[in-house]
């Protein structure tokens, strides 16, 4: 029976959604179309492509209609921890008011956008990101600050989501009590605030009480969120388990295919090119390139086909190429673990390859987890399939990716090097990276 439903505003954030409640010992399911939807899982989500869409309302309401369906106890809309978004392209807001008007969210829709594991905090509901030894507002962290789509022209999110129509937002502080929660009844959405794991986990046992009432409840966040739901929901059910294989194993060759912008996915091809892997960036000559990977692979070598460190290019176009790419050498039988890096890029491999569901089995770093598809066709079904976000991982990723090393426990905390100051809000200080609510110690 399902008990927690999800849609994903692209496709690794689904994939990481669905690896929160498989590590809590849940059964689940990811789908890639609303057809192949069933309750037999306690959880189940669908990727959309609702953080691209200049009217995302109108991607997301019908999965959200279709998952109301199977009658869960909540629905997430699951987004980037960096929130991205903005009033012009996968607006958070717009998603929010929508599920107001259409009779969906019956009260407040709680927004989670923390993920400490990742290094994402709220604090004051103004947002931070670790990166590093340093901790950015969100505002002043390049990579959301400069993105070219949805940059990050505000830390307070309850700003951001007036700015996107979500109509009056509230605030919620971490770890609160129940008549904290009751507060924010008026609201048409409330950012919650979390620094640690264990705000997370009391967050998700409110809002797993407020389900019980106002079925299903719609909120909105990152993996964080998720991991509040899973643990909440897995305290109530039956003692937590490890999902996942206990070992992934080394494999050759590992074929990467990446469309991410990141500079960390940068980094991450600049590390395994310096170990000898074999790098190709030319994907004008479509014909051409699919001969020369599959000679690269034949030879044994792990193999990154990759539009990541040139100029920027089409990204349907890059998309296309990538899951001709991926779809020959597995159906050649060169390759049975693929790396894929993007959340566009995923979504449009995985289409490629025909892929009717997937779950997750592994994480090879906290927001990368390792999933093995259902598909019709004999070559595609059971690959493992390692899809990441752009800024997921360290620099040593595609290395892991290929000698099947796990997540380990302390591979991406925020840690106890930081903490919430116990202040006000108030403007930064020049050259404290951290604004006013997280401080080093």
């Amino acid at each position: 029976m399902t008990r927690i439903a999800f849609a994903a505003d692209d496709f690794t954030g689904a994939t990481d959604a669905l690896w929160q409640f498989r590590r809590f010992g849940l059964t689940g399911s990811l789908v890639t179309d609303v057809a192949h939807l069933h309750d037999r899982d306690d959880v189940i989500g669908i990727a959309t492509t609702a953080r691209t869409s200049a009217d995302p309302a109108s991607v997301v309401l019908p999965a959200f209609t279709a998952l109301a369906g199977l009658r869960p106890l909540v629905i997430q809309y699951k987004v980037c921890s960096t929130f991205d978004s903005s009033p012009q392209r996968g607006s958070i807001g717009a998603v929010v008011a929508a599920l107001h008007r259409a009779g969906m969210a019956r009260g407040p829709v709680p927004v989670l956008a923390a993920q400490p594991e990742l290094g994402r905090c709220t604090w004051f509901a103004n947002h931070f990101v670790r990166a590093g030894d340093e901790v950015h507002r969100l505002d002043r962290y390049p990579p959301a600050r400069d993105h070219p789509v949805t940059p990050a022209t505000e830390a307070d999110l309850r700003v951001r989501l007036a700015e996107q129509g979500a109509g009056r937002t509230g605030w919620l502080p971490a770890s609160p009590s129940e008549d904290d929660y009751r507060a924010r009844a008026g609201d048409a959405a409330f950012v919650a605030d979390a620094v640690t794991d264990e705000h997370v986990r009391a967050l998700g046992r409110l809002l797993l009480a407020d389900a019980a009432t106002r079925t299903p409840l719609c909120c909105v966040g990152s993996g964080g969120l998720s991991r509040a739901l899973a643990s909440a929901l897995a305290s109530a059910s039956a003692p937590a388990t490890t999902a996942g294989r206990e070992v992934l194993g080394a494999v050759a060759p590992v074929l990467v295919l990446s469309g991410s912008r990141s500079p960390i996915t940068a980094r991450q091809i600049d590390t395994a090119e310096r170990a000898g892997w074999r790098v190709f960036a030319d994907l004008s000559s479509p014909a051409g390139l699919v001969e020369q990977v599959e000679e690269s692979l034949r030879d044994g070598r792990h193999t990154i086909v990759e539009s990541t460190r040139g100029p920027a290019r089409d990204p349907d176009g890059i998309g296309t190429s990538l899951g001709r790419i991926a779809a020959t050498m597995v159906r050649a039988g060169l390759v049975r673990r693929l790396v894929i890096a993007g959340g566009d890029t995923s979504g449009q491999v995985v289409a490629a390859l025909g892929v009717r569901s997937l779950d997750v089995v592994a994480s090879l770093a906290a927001g990368g987890p390792v999933c093995v598809p259902a598909s019709d066709d004999p070559a595609v079904d059971g690959i493992e399939v390692a899809l990441k976000g752009g800024q997921v991982g360290g620099d040593d990723y595609f290395l892991r990716a290929a000698a099947g090393h796990r997540e380990r426990p302390d591979d991406c905390r925020l840690g106890a090097g930081y903490a919430p100051a116990r202040r006000p809000p108030g403007p930064a200080a020049e050259g404290d990276v951290a604004g006013d609510a997280v401080r080093r110690r």
